[in-house]
């Protein structure tokens, strides 16, 4: 699997019966202690609140074990965050042995709750054989469930798609759908589904070859941090046009 990122917000600390942010700088013993005891309640959200404060370390030091133990009774309650987070901790071992069956188990519970990140992890670890009997790769759930990531408008499910198809893996090689499932990504700002979008046109690859569509991708992805774009409008010459409407304060003097 390709590494995975926690995501993870700002805990929020609840206080007076209302949900609020919390930052490490403005942290109180007050609303630590209004969390708690909600907590002590069952309060699903407050109980997750307190994993991420530890797993984060807002108001104190970082403690994955007790981020594990706050989210695993969130996430016994329900709270798909929690889910996908036990999910991402078991998966690399953080608070608790490395478990595979276990974070396939958590995920698996977040996608139920329609949940597209652990839908699209739940695609990886089939595709990948992790947390599966005899770890046997397993494309047609795999495509299953990036299929149901991609319903849910989850970029990074469309370019698995595309990847898919555009290189044969459980399914029949098909250009024009790998095409369609890295546009959608792309016009998510996917940087790697716009880098491979360039390729396709500047290769003519599945599509008429099209310089201008290809430079115009290479310089989406080049835009959103993929290097290898880069490398491409260099070999090509091709220079980096900035957008006005992407320069810092263009949309605050053209309101209104």
């Amino acid at each position: 699997m390709k590494k995975l990122t926690l995501s993870v917000s700002a805990a929020l600390l609840i206080a007076a019966g209302t949900l609020y942010a919390e930052t490490k700088s403005s942290f109180t013993e007050r609303a630590y202690s209004s969390v708690i005891k909600l907590a002590q309640k069952g309060d699903p959200n407050a109980l997750f609140a307190l994993g991420e404060m530890n797993y984060l370390g807002i108001g104190m030091k970082k403690d994955y074990k007790k981020a594990l133990y706050y989210f695993l009774e969130a996430a016994e309650r329900g709270h798909k965050k929690a889910q996908f987070n036990l999910g991402y901790m078991f998966h690399n071992g953080m608070g608790a042995p490395k478990d595979y069956k276990k974070a396939l188990y958590w995920f698996q519970k977040a996608a139920d709750q329609h949940d597209p990140k652990s839908m699209l992890y739940l695609g990886d670890m089939y595709y990948n054989g992790e947390g599966v009997p005899n770890n046997e790769i397993d494309y047609a759930k795999a495509l299953y469930w990036y299929t149901q990531g991609a319903n849910e408008g989850y970029p990074q499910a469309n370019f698995r798609l595309g990847e898919m198809f555009y290189e044969g893996k459980g399914v029949k090689t098909d250009l024009k759908k790998a095409k369609e499932y890295f546009e959608k990504a792309a016009e998510q700002g996917h940087a790697g589904a716009q880098f491979f979008l360039g390729q396709m046109y500047l290769t003519g690859k599945g599509v008429h070859k099209d310089m201008k569509k290809a430079k115009r991708w290479m310089q989406e992805a080049y835009m959103n941090g993929n290097q290898d774009a880069k490398k491409v409008m260099d070999t090509y010459g091709w220079e980096v046009v900035i957008k006005k409407e992407t320069l810092p304060g263009y949309e605050e003097s053209h309101s209104g």
